[in-house]
């Protein structure tokens, strides 16, 4: 399978401004890398853009935001994968490691520092490209939107909510598990399932139209992800900013009309007792 982004050593070398020159005679830096170039390029398209969304996305302009941003991704993705490999050779004898007279191998840490580097890198770009898809509307068809539409933290700034500024898209894949079970409790116990759907598609759009940020559903939005990033932190659940949330959606009724018509609804509304003289418990 041959790459689609990021397609010849040009491209690539854009991305990786400290790389030397390929002298003549060597193999070009984009062939030796290729196997992880294709590797982290299925991961973005499997995992970020979608198969339904692909062809559009890669008839963009290069210099599109969107697309910049995607091929730092695979960049950075590749080499974290290609470094270990890149400094050693295979001999007849085992392996060793490349060197010359003007060139001297970089120490363990170096190679460490660089690979927590290209991570940094990655997740931030992550997190860019993350906000640049929500407002595509053809990728708000891709199947792979209902993947970020699952919580109400789309993105991997939960990661930071939670105290992580490093790993963070793997520690945001960790955190994501637990947010969905914590959500399905808030919906069965206090929200309804019903309205949790419409607060989780509507936070993907928060952070760019304003017409949804000035509404009252961005109030309770916050204050839950607040109670659920508090739990993520082994605190224990806030019931009672759950039953204030509760409380004031059963004020605003017409804002809220998912969980007016739920059945989690009346879980907060008690029959009427009625006084009849042929029940037991009848009172004068």
């Amino acid at each position: 399978m041959a790459t689609r982004l990021i397609t010849n050593d040009t491209q690539l070398r854009r991305y990786l401004p400290n790389a030397f020159a390929t002298a003549k005679g060597e193999t070009p830096f984009f062939d030796k890398v290729l196997p992880w170039l294709e590797t982290a390029e299925r991961w973005l398209f499997s995992q970020f853009i979608g198969d339904g969304y692909a062809d559009s996305f890669l008839a963009l302009d290069e210099n599109e935001p969107v697309r910049l941003v995607a091929a730092c991704v695979v960049t950075h993705e590749a080499m974290l994968r290609a470094v270990p490999s890149l400094d050693l050779v295979l001999t007849p004898n085992g392996f060793g490691i490349v060197s010359n007279q003007n060139v001297a191998p970089a120490s363990r840490d170096r190679v460490a520092r660089l690979m927590a580097s290209l991570e940094t890198s990655r997740d931030d770009c992550i997190e860019q490209l993350v906000g640049y898809l929500f407002r595509s509307e053809e990728w708000w068809q891709s199947p792979t939107r209902q993947w970020f539409t699952a919580t109400l933290f789309p993105n991997i700034d939960l990661a930071n909510l939670c105290g992580f500024t490093e790993h963070r898209w793997a520690n945001y894949l960790g955190l994501r598990s637990k947010v969905i079970d914590l959500e399905q409790r808030i919906a069965e116990e206090f929200i309804s399932t019903e309205q949790l759907t419409v607060f989780r598609e509507e936070v993907l759009s928060m952070a760019w139209d304003f017409s949804i940020t000035a509404s009252c559903h961005t109030q309770i939005i916050e204050r839950l992800r607040s109670v659920i990033v508090l739990a993520l932190q082994d605190k224990p659940l806030n019931i009672q900013s759950l039953r204030d949330i509760v409380d004031f959606m059963r004020k605003h009724e017409a804002q809220f009309p998912e969980f007016r018509r739920s059945a989690t609804y009346k879980l907060f509304e008690p029959p009427i007792f009625e006084n009849k003289k042929n029940a037991h418990g009848y009172f004068f």
